[in-house]
C-alpha cells in the first residue's frame, strides 16, 4: 500500500462565539476538507457542532468556565458568529 498525500485531511480551525438559549461559547470550530466554511458545518446533516478549547458562560448568572470540548446540538443553536475570518491553523 502506497502513501498517497492527497487523502490526508487538512483541517483548519475558525474562532466562533455559539449562541444557545440558556448558553454562550466561544471556542475553536474544527473545519476538515469538505467542511471549509462555517456555514458548512452548520449545514451538514450531523446533529453536532463540536468546539475545543471552550469558553462556557452560563447567561442567566454570567458565570463562565473553560473546557476542553464542547458538543453543541444544531437544534439548540440561535446564532454562530466567526471571529475574523482567520482560519488558525492548518494541518497536513
Amino acid at each position: 500500500m502506497s502513501f498517497d498525500r492527497k487523502n490526508i485531511l487538512k483541517e483548519a480551525k475558525s474562532k466562533v462565539f455559539v449562541i444557545t438559549e440558556h448558553y454562550e461559547f466561544i471556542g475553536l470550530l474544527h473545519l476538515v476538507n469538505i467542511d471549509r466554511r462555517e456555514s458548512d458545518v452548520l449545514n451538514d446533516e450531523k446533529p453536532f457542532i463540536h468546539l475545543t478549547d471552550v469558553e462556557v458562560r452560563v447567561k442567566a448568572t454570567g458565570k463562565s468556565s473553560q473546557v476542553p470540548f464542547v458538543a453543541i446540538n444544531k437544534r439548540n443553536v440561535i446564532c454562530v458568529i466567526p471571529f475574523e475570518s482567520s482560519k488558525s491553523t492548518q494541518k497536513e
